[in-house]
């Protein structure tokens, strides 16, 4: 409303971008939705590239999380395209992330690695760079990385995690990096910890007011449980380690 009576409308759709990136956060995806809405029929009206790059980054995580995979492809894939085009390199992360996690839930883990390649490689350069707004890709890298088998590569992103999540006290980065440390553990076979690792992760959860994420780490802890409590693991359960937090929907 103060865009509009100060004739800002320049600066609208960074705000409506991170209005809705906090609705979708705290998993009000109604209020999200109508956001995108919104922002979809302001930038058919206003024109220009911006208001529609800002208006498909928006509503393409919000198809990603519904389980809408050719919606969301080809919001994000053209918002991708136009952004780049034209310099919005700040909103690409969110483009990228999203994909990388659209592959990630669908389980293809060489494609969502390859889409987050450039984003991982962003983050040599700043290692300590792991605040959600920069890096909220680097969990799903992690556990993309452990479910292709590499695990020294998953384990510095999780270090990172839980290095900065430490100090600075970031309930986002101790919750996903403990998280993260549990889906590594019961990769390297070791379920009693891993078990300890995602019950850690839920106690993070408790300063955190984001409930997608905390489902992802509660369906996880869940499969732990459930391994955990076969004293002789069944032929599944022994030819299994690859466990994936992602496959849920809001």
């Amino acid at each position: 409303a103060r865009c509009s009576i100060r004739g800002e409308e320049g600066d609208l759709p960074y705000v409506t971008f991170f209005s809705a990136l906090i609705e979708m956060w705290r998993g009000h995806v109604t209020d999200a939705t109508q956001i995108a809405q919104d922002a979809m029929e302001r930038a058919t009206q206003l024109g220009g590239d911006i208001p529609l790059v800002v208006a498909r980054t928006i509503r393409g995580p919000l198809a990603v999380y519904a389980g809408r995979e050719d919606a969301a492809r080809a919001d994000l894939e053209a918002a991708l395209a136009v952004g780049q085009r034209c310099g919005l390199n700040r909103l690409s992360v969110w483009q990228i992330s999203a994909l990388g996690f659209l592959d990630m839930s669908l389980g293809n883990y060489e494609a969502a690695i390859r889409t987050l390649e450039p984003l991982l490689k962003q983050l040599e350069t700043a290692p300590d760079g792991t605040e959600i707004y920069v890096a909220g890709f680097v969990p799903d890298a992690a556990e993309t990385l452990i479910q292709l088998g590499r695990l020294t590569d998953a384990q510095k992103l999780i270090e990172r995690l839980e290095l900065n999540g430490q100090r600075l006290d970031r309930p986002w980065m101790r919750a996903v990096g403990a998280r993260c440390r549990a889906i590594w553990l019961a990769a390297h076979g070791d379920v009693r910890a891993a078990v300890e690792a995602a019950e850690h992760a839920m106690t993070e959860h408790d300063r955190l007011p984001m409930p997608f994420e905390r489902a992802r780490t509660q369906l996880l802890l869940g499969q732990l449980q459930r391994r955990s409590g076969f004293a002789t693991p069944d032929a599944a359960d022994r030819k299994s380690t690859r466990l994936n937090s992602s496959h849920i929907t809001i």
